[in-house]
């Protein structure tokens, strides 16, 4: 009962660091924090931590849990002043619980698998990321510049690097500690901690040995609820500092920048096919010999006989329609590229829309409006 009382005074002592409250130990309990492994698979540097044996499995003591998440949670509330920090837990119980606490509160976090050399080559790394969101940015301008085939390519090589780097963008430095999820899984993680000095705190079930975290907090590290309440907990401290705020705030900007620039790119697209379709339209109407007249703002639709007109019209298209590719005065890679599709003659072009001549390969937006330009 007496060391009860102190673990209690310290843990009011400490606390006054930060507003997060280490969890009573009934909570604990609750989410079966104290379920460790067999003994088989036990570690013995995990001895200190242990309670019991009760049916060939250890039992972890929730008192000295208590007392370590106390020390973490003063320890991290310091450390979050000085950098950010990041979550790390790949195995599939914890990667979606590191997701949504690291975003919720400002964190950077690998839940898919750790890029190795994030610490120990930092700046290669970093250089990949800061890719990824130029990338991101393209595509949301719809790839302008891109002929479809290097689009496709931008967009499968997005998706795969979103997949590691996702949870990593903006940091722009090595954070101030690491928390991992499961110490024996992410074993890279900290290797790589290791080597650079970066303090690591870690959740280590009794098959972990402790004495390669600096702040461990003995507790079972497979249950989603045990997982699940320490994660929250160690997240809600980094939540309070204000470099952790700047996070959602970066992420909230880019967001906010993509669905600005993809909103822009599909109202522009909507406009050049609605003034493509008037052109159609309009070229209709002059085929079939009518013609706009307005007065003020009534429009009167006449018929006129342009026979003559149309005559001439389709002798002068004929012999536009003979000359070669060539003549129309391109550059040479846009009709190597039109010769390459069959394409040699101006008649060839007859008919094509802007959308048609994009699909011809080594044919990109730029080149088309060029092409349909020299057919004017």
């Amino acid at each position: 009962m007496e060391n009860k009382k102190e673990v209690v005074v310290e843990t009011q002592t400490l606390n006054k660091v930060s507003n997060v409250k280490t969890p009573e130990i009934l909570d604990l309990l609750k989410a079966g924090c104290h379920f460790g492994h067999k003994k088989s698979a036990w570690n013995p540097r995990m001895k200190q931590y242990i309670y019991e044996e009760r049916n060939g499995i250890h039992i972890i003591d929730l008192v000295k849990t208590q007392e370590l998440i106390t020390a973490t949670i003063k320890a991290l509330s310091e450390l979050t002043e000085k950098g950010n920090i990041l979550f790390v837990g790949t195995k599939g119980q914890a990667a979606s619980i590191v997701e949504k606490v690291a975003t919720e509160n400002g964190a950077f976090y690998v839940n898919k698998r750790w890029p190795g050399g994030l610490f120990t080559n930092f700046d290669t790394i970093k250089k990949s990321v800061q890719g990824l969101v130029k990338m991101e940015e393209s595509l949301a301008r719809g790839g302008e510049d891109l002929v479809k085939k290097e689009r496709l390519f931008m967009q499968r090589e997005s998706e795969k690097m979103d997949r590691i780097y996702k949870g990593i963008k903006f940091m722009d430095k090595l954070p101030a500690a690491v928390v991992v999820v499961d110490s024996k899984v992410e074993k890279l993680a900290i290797k790589e901690a290791k080597i650079a000095h970066i303090p690591i705190i870690a959740l280590i079930d009794t098959n972990c040995n402790p004495d390669l975290v600096d702040y461990p907090i003995p507790a079972n590290d497979d249950s989603l609820k045990s997982i699940s309440l320490l994660v929250e907990i160690l997240g809600q401290v980094v939540g309070e500092s204000k470099k952790s705020q700047g996070i959602v705030a970066l992420r909230n900007s880019q967001k906010a920048t993509l669905e600005t620039l993809a909103k822009q790119y599909a109202e522009q697209k909507e406009r050049s096919a609605r003034m493509e379709e008037e052109d159609r339209e309009r070229m209709k109407s002059l085929r079939e010999g009518k013609v706009a007249e307005s007065k003020g703002t009534v429009v009167r639709v006449v018929k006129k006989d342009i026979s003559g007109e149309i005559a001439a019209a389709e002798e002068a298209k004929k012999i536009v329609d003979s000359k070669s590719v060539e003549d129309l005065g391109l550059s040479v890679r846009i009709v190597k590229a039109l010769a390459e599709n069959g394409i040699k003659n101006v008649s060839d072009l007859s008919g094509k829309t802007k959308e048609d001549l994009v699909e011809i390969k080594g044919v990109g937006e730029k080149a088309a409006v060029d092409i349909l330009k020299s057919l004017k």
